[in-house]
C-alpha cells in the first residue's frame, strides 16, 4: 500500500489565468498523506503540464511531438491564458531585422544584456540559450504555425538596436498556433489543486472540476508547473518590492495572473531566485471606472517626466522599461508627473489593455480630454500654474521647463540622452499634466532551473519529477535576467519547450 504525500494548495493554478483576484479561494499550504488505494488516478499519463498558458502550451507541444502521452490541466474557461495579449518578442540576429537594414548579433546582445537588464549574466548557461536561440524561436512559430513578424520595435529593455518583434498567427497572438495544436489535450475548468509526491518524487497532481465540483488525481511522469505570473496578487508583489508600499499600484498583466502555481511549489519548500526582481512600469494612470486597472496614455516618450521638487527625473524613453520605478520609488511621496504639450495630448487617446477590452465590453480607447473631466489630467497655463496645483517651487518648475524647451530647440539632450527627435518644446502654450502611477507587470524571479528546466529545491538539486516553465519560473529560471527585458515571451516559450521535451524524455 504506497502512501502518496498530497502536498496541498488549493491555490489558482492556471497559466496567467484562472480566478480573477475577487474570487480567490485561500490558500492553503497545508500537507497531507493520502492512501492511493483508497483515491486511484482519474488518468496516468507521461507528461502533466499545469496551466495553459503560452508556458503550459510550448511544454505540452514539445512533449507531444515526443510521442508523450499529455493532459494540461488549465483552469479558465479557454486554452492561452495572458497569451492571447503578448506579441511582443526579444529576438537578435534576425532576418527581419536584416530585411529593416539593422546590424545586430546574439554577440553584440550578450555584450549589452548586463546593461539593459540592469545587472544580469550574459554568461549564464539560461541567458545564452535564449539569446543565441532567440531567432530560432521565431523561425519555430513561422515554420510550425504560420506566424508573421510584423514591423520591429525599439525598446529601451532591449538593448541599443530594435529587439523587440510583433509576432501574430491570422492576427491573433502566437499563442494561437498552440491552442491548436495541443486542443485535445487541455482540460479546461480544472483546477491543480496539489502537486503529489511519493518518496520524495513528483507523481503528478490532485485537481478539482470547476464545473462539477468532482475531484480527483493525476499521475504523470513528469509534471510540468506553467501558471504564470502574480501580478495580481498585491501582497506578493509587495513582499517582492516593498519599495512600492505607500505608491499607488495599479495591475498590468491578464486579469488571471494570480500566482495560481507558487503555493504549490512552496508546499514543496522550493525556493524562488531573485527576489525583488519583479518588473513594474512607469507608464500608466489608474482607469477611474475601474480601480486597480490600468490606461496607457500615448506620446509619453514626448513628455517631460518630472517629481514633485520640479526635477526632470529620466529620458522619458525609459517608460517602456522597468528602470523607471526606481526613480518613482525615490521621488518625494513616491509621484511623478508627465508634462505633456498641447499639441501632443490635445488630439490623444488613452489604450485600454485588451484584457479588459476584450473580456469585459469596454471601449479600446478614451478620449485624453476626459481625464479632465475625472480629475485625472490638468491644464495649466504654464509651468507655474501647474507647480502651484501640486504643491511644487514653481521657480524649480519654471526653470525645468525652460531647460527642456532649449534642449528641444537644439536637439541635443545634453542631460539624459533623449534623441531629439522625440523633444517637443512647451513654448507659451498650455501645459497638460497627468500623474503616473506604478503598474505591477512581470515576474523576473521565481523557482530556479537546471538546464533541463528541472526545479531546484532548497539544496540545489533537482526534484524529482518536478520541471516548470515560464513566469512561474522568472522566464528563465535564474537570477541572470537582473531586473528584467523587454520581448520576455521568447524566454517563456524557450523554458516551455525545453521542460516538455526534457519532461517527455524523462518518462
Amino acid at each position: 500500500m504506497r502512501a502518496l504525500r498530497l502536498l496541498t494548495a488549493v491555490a489558482l493554478a492556471a497559466s496567467c489565468s484562472g480566478d480573477s483576484v475577487k474570487d480567490a479561494d485561500p490558500i492553503d499550504d497545508s500537507a497531507h498523506l493520502v492512501d492511493d488505494t483508497a483515491t486511484p488516478p482519474a488518468l496516468s499519463v507521461d507528461v502533466l503540464v499545469i496551466g495553459a498558458g503560452p508556458a503550459g502550451l510550448a511544454a505540452a507541444w514539445e512533449a507531444q511531438e515526443a510521442g508523450a502521452s499529455v493532459v494540461v490541466l488549465e483552469m479558465d474557461e479557454r486554452s492561452g491564458g495572458g497569451g492571447w495579449y503578448a506579441r511582443q518578442m526579444f529576438a537578435a540576429g534576425t532576418g527581419a531585422q536584416a530585411e529593416a537594414g539593422i546590424v545586430d548579433s546574439p554577440a553584440q546582445a550578450l555584450a549589452e544584456w548586463a546593461s539593459f537588464t540592469d545587472g544580469g549574466d550574459p554568461t549564464d548557461p539560461w541567458v545564452i540559450a535564449m539569446v543565441e536561440g532567440s531567432a530560432g524561436i521565431l523561425d519555430w512559430l513561422v515554420d510550425s504555425f504560420g506566424a508573421e513578424v510584423g514591423p520591429l520595435v525599439f525598446d529601451v529593455g532591449a538593448g541599443s538596436v530594435p529587439r523587440v518583434h510583433p509576432v501574430t498567427i491570422d492576427g491573433e497572438a502566437p499563442v494561437a498556433g498552440l491552442v491548436t495544436a495541443t486542443e485535445a489535450a487541455v482540460w479546461t475548468e480544472h483546477r491543480a489543486d496539489a502537486l503529489v509526491s511519493e518518496d520524495g518524487r513528483v507523481v503528478g497532481a490532485q485537481f478539482t472540476d470547476l464545473r462539477t465540483g468532482e475531484e480527483g488525481w493525476i499521475e504523470a511522469g513528469a509534471t510540468v508547473v506553467a501558471t504564470g505570473g502574480f501580478a495580481r496578487d498585491l501582497d506578493r508583489v509587495l513582499a517582492d518590492r516593498p519599495g512600492l508600499d505607500g505608491a499607488t499600484v495599479v495591475f498590468e498583466h491578464h486579469p488571471n495572473a494570480v500566482g495560481g502555481g507558487h503555493p504549490l511549489l512552496e508546499a514543496l519548500g522550493v525556493p524562488f531566485q531573485n527576489a525583488g526582481s519583479f518588473g513594474v512600469y512607469v507608464h500608466a494612470v489608474e482607469d477611474w471606472r475601474e480601480p486597480g486597472e490600468a490606461l496607457w496614455p500615448r506620446n509619453l516618450f514626448a513628455t517631460m517626466i518630472v517629481d514633485l521638487e520640479g526635477q526632470r527625473v529620466a529620458d522619458e524613453q525609459a517608460v517602456q522599461g522597468f528602470k523607471l520605478v526606481e526613480s518613482l520609488l525615490e521621488a518625494p511621496e513616491k509621484r511623478l508627473l508627465a508634462l505633456y504639450p498641447a499639441a501632443l495630448f490635445e488630439p490623444m487617446r488613452l489604450a485600454v489593455p485588451a484584457y479588459n477590452w476584450a473580456e469585459a465590453g469596454q471601449e479600446e480607447e478614451i478620449d485624453a480630454l476626459e481625464l479632465i473631466d475625472e480629475g485625472l489630467a490638468w491644464r495649466f497655463a504654464d509651468a507655474a500654474d501647474a507647480a502651484a496645483h501640486f504643491g511644487v517651487d514653481p521657480d524649480a518648475l519654471t526653470a525645468s521647463v525652460q531647460r527642456y524647451d532649449d534642449l528641444a530647440r537644439q536637439g541635443t539632450d545634453d542631460d539624459f540622452g533623449k534623441p531629439g527627435f522625440l523633444m517637443v518644446p512647451f513654448g507659451a502654450d498650455p501645459i497638460y499634466v497627468i500623474e503616473l502611477v506604478a503598474g505591477a507587470a512581470k515576474a523576473f524571479g521565481g523557482a530556479a532551473l537546471d538546464e533541463q528546466a528541472r526545479v531546484l529545491g532548497v539544496d540545489g538539486t533537482p526534484v524529482p519529477g518536478l520541471y516548470a516553465a515560464g513566469e512561474v519560473a522568472g522566464m528563465l529560471g535564474t537570477e541572470a535576467v537582473g531586473q528584467g527585458f523587454s520581448g520576455s515571451l521568447t524566454a517563456v516559450f524557450l523554458t516551455g519547450r525545453v521542460a516538455g521535451r526534457e519532461a517527455a524524455a524523462a518518462r
